[in-house]
């Protein structure tokens, strides 16, 4: 509680107090984050922004009317019930948000889908479903965060997604595959720019995963024997395809997620790898990471660029399967539920290297169709991906269907 009071004044200290109520609109953004992924779908629209996080909200409407919502709104929360109120007065057709795991999008959409069409766009591998759903079975959480989550409207990556939603019971009216408007705006970037992509400039390209950090974070604490298995064998992966380029005189490229050098985050990230690699192996890591390519879209370009991409459970496996590339997904967590949705060629959990040395040299030597057709499911089975029809324009369709 006192916490709460403290970020509360920190909130009021540093935001603007506008004496006057947003103007009506049409189409209201939900939550900064990620919404610059949204600028190709909405460049020609009128929007306005909802910031809900307290180190994003950076003005704070305040008047007599808006006063008088929030205190007819008000059901225990303060957060809910004062976007409650911003949304009466601004009166949106359509609240669009790229955080489509959002608890405060789902808590909006409860409360207002009547008077509003609410959609979410998937922005990555749901995984933290799974995750919700194990934790509450282990007896890590006293709730399934998943009974939390209700998305009217969801324009997901692919298949995989529907069957999970289904499989978890999550709460949706309308599904649709649109695929990733990520890739989508990576591929446009390239585009574009005119950005030059070089066959094999690389031969495996490491995609950083840090689900370690971002999730099982209970599972951790509580459980030592099956938590202690996470970090090692996230780093685990990153270990075995630098000792493996390094053995066999390989191009290497490391896609780090954290891309401004000298910032903490990039220092946290690698000295995450630091702890697991040897000074040799980490050298060879620094010497070839990605980060003096710090373009919005890097790792996408170095991935497109590569024979072969490795990695954990990242969301852009999928989109490379999809586009027509080499994967290989490794699981060397012992954690069963973070196994790759496509089974096969693309997929290993043997945690040792010389069974990684086996699989990806062989993936190596494999003919692309031959690759593609010992996978277990259909290489778009997670993304969605469509030559003829973009992901954009997908997108674009159904937000100005609901506009009208």
């Amino acid at each position: 509680m006192i916490k709460k009071f403290f970020l509360i004044i920190k909130v009021l200290l540093r935001s603007k107090i506008v004496f006057k109520e947003p103007k009506k609109n049409k189409l209201v953004v939900f939550d900064k984050e990620s919404s610059d992924e949204l600028k190709p779908i909405i460049k020609d629209k009128v929007y306005f922004l909802m910031r809900n996080r307290s180190h994003q909200i950076n003005k704070i409407y305040l008047t007599f009317g808006l006063i008088k919502r929030f205190i007819k709104n008000y059901n225990g929360n303060l957060m809910t019930s004062y976007l409650v109120s911003l949304l009466e007065v601004i009166k949106p057709k359509v609240v669009l948000t790229f955080i489509d795991n959002s608890f405060k999008f789902s808590d909006l959409a409860k409360l207002l889908e009547k008077k509003i069409k609410f959609i979410a766009i998937q922005n990555a591998y749901r995984f933290d479903i799974i995750e919700n759903d194990y934790l509450f079975k282990k007896k890590l959480t006293n709730i399934n965060l998943n009974r939390r989550l209700y998305i009217p409207n969801l324009l997901c990556l692919g298949q995989h997604d529907v069957d999970i939603y289904k499989k978890y019971k999550i709460k949706l009216k309308k599904i649709i595959k649109v695929g990733s408007l990520r890739l989508a705006n990576a591929l446009q970037y390239i585009k574009r720019n005119k950005v030059k992509l070089k066959l094999f400039r690389y031969d495996v390209c490491v995609i950083s995963d840090t689900t370690s950090k971002a999730h099982f974070l209970n599972l951790k604490r509580k459980e030592k024997n099956s938590g202690r298995h996470l970090d090692k064998g996230m780093a685990d992966t990153v270990q075995y395809a630098v000792r493996y380029c390094m053995k066999h005189k390989k191009k290497f490229i490391f896609a780090i997620k954290n891309k401004e050098i000298g910032q903490i985050n990039q220092k946290e990230e690698l000295n995450f790898y630091k702890k697991y690699l040897t000074n040799d192996e980490y050298n060879f890591l620094i010497l070839n990471i990605n980060k003096n390519r710090t373009g919005q879209y890097a790792s996408y370009i170095a991935m497109f660029q590569s024979r072969v991409t490795v990695s954990s459970i990242s969301t852009m496996l999928g989109e490379n399967l999809a586009l027509g590339g080499k994967i290989l997904a490794c699981n060397f967590t012992k954690l069963g539920i973070l196994d790759f949705p496509i089974k096969g060629i693309c997929f290993t959990k043997n945690a040792n290297y010389s069974k990684f040395e086996k699989k990806l040299t062989n993936i190596f030597l494999t003919s692309k169709k031959k690759y593609f057709s010992k996978l277990k499911e259909r290489r778009n089975y997670i993304i969605n991906y469509n030559k003829k029809v973009s992901t954009i324009q997908m997108i674009e369709n159904e937000i100005k269907q609901a506009l009208k």
